[in-house]
């Protein structure tokens, strides 16, 4: 059995790879950077949820000596690094140099021990926001900036270290185990009866569904630790307005409750970003997606049950 060190796995997407990788055959090593104590909320839920598929290990960030001595022990083939530095990631004040440095943290000891126990490839996750992903060649945004000034350098370290490099760009995910995020405003706001706000409609985004998300991620996985060599990833879903997926969502969410739905869009007439951005890999099927809504619908059942939706959407 392949073994995969996985970190960021307590993250939304983050336990959608794990569940992929394992079903794929990986034994997934998960280090978390807290204590086991110190997740609360949907989070303490999702690390709960990932004990069932990976091995877990607590108090172990990039930069440690117990990060370090993980890879002693498990020799992994894989160093699938879907961690990052996500506060505060959508203010346009965003510390580019300091995000950069926390995300690197670590990293070059951590890649040289990974090599010297005879991993074979790093993947890096990257985002549509970066320089030259999602269709545009400058960066969205300072987020952007940071993570593509980080890929670059995993990329050079690990090339030096001579692993394989790949580079996994994730679009606008979304499903089961998410919080605070699009629809979960959507969510909060159909709860009370109330119509949902859209502020920024007009901006063309890519929304793929956190299964297939996954599903590409465990594809690269093995791609990657296969060919090796250095590649790119880019899985993409539903290619549309903000405000043509809230309605789709509404549609969908419609079908399966009693709550109206309603969306009320704002005329969007200011663009800080830029107005599309989208991976160029596209995966769904329209008739294989219901389920996937089944369970989603479900998921918020199940958070509004709990009173977490209450929770301040981001």
């Amino acid at each position: 059995m392949k073994t995969v060190l996985l970190t960021g796995a307590s993250s939304f997407t983050g336990l959608w790879m794990a569940d992929a990788l394992a079903g794929e055959g990986w034994h997934v090593v998960a280090p978390l950077r807290r204590a086991a104590g110190e997740y609360e909320g949907v989070r303490a839920e999702r690390v709960k949820t990932l004990a069932e598929v990976a091995e877990v290990v607590f108090e172990a960030p990039v930069a440690s000596a117990a990060f370090r001595d993980l890879i002693a022990t498990n020799r992994p083939e894989l160093f699938a690094h879907h961690a990052a530095d996500i506060p505060g990631y959508r203010d346009p004040d965003y510390d580019v140099e300091a995000g950069v440095a926390r995300n690197m943290a670590g990293m070059p000891e951590a890649i040289a021990a990974f090599a010297a126990a005879g991993g074979a490839a790093l993947l890096a996750t990257g985002t549509y926001f970066e320089s030259g992903e999602g269709g545009g060649e400058e960066a969205a945004s300072p987020y952007g900036l940071s993570k593509a000034l980080t890929n670059a350098a995993q990329r050079d370290l690990a090339q030096a270290a001579g692993l394989a490099f790949g580079k996994f760009v994730i679009p606008a995910p979304f499903g089961p185990w998410e919080e605070g995020r699009l629809v979960w405003s959507l969510f909060q706001a159909w709860t009370e009866g109330a119509a949902a706000e859209i502020r920024t409609p007009e901006y063309v985004r890519d929304h793929l569904p956190a299964p297939y998300l996954a599903l590409a991620y465990a594809f690269a996985a093995a791609r990657l630790t296969e060919d090796g060599g250095d590649q790119v990833f880019r899985p993409s879903g539903y290619v549309e307005r903000i405000g043509d997926f809230a309605a789709r969502v509404a549609r969908e969410v419609r079908a399966r409750t009693d709550m109206a739905c309603e969306i009320a869009e704002h005329v969007q007439t200011e663009f800080p970003e830029p107005r599309r951005r989208a991976n160029s890999d596209p995966l769904l099927d329209d008739e294989e997606e219901q389920p996937f809504w089944d369970i989603y619908v479900d998921y918020y059942d199940q958070v509004r049950a709990s009173g977490l939706l209450k929770a301040v959407a981001a």
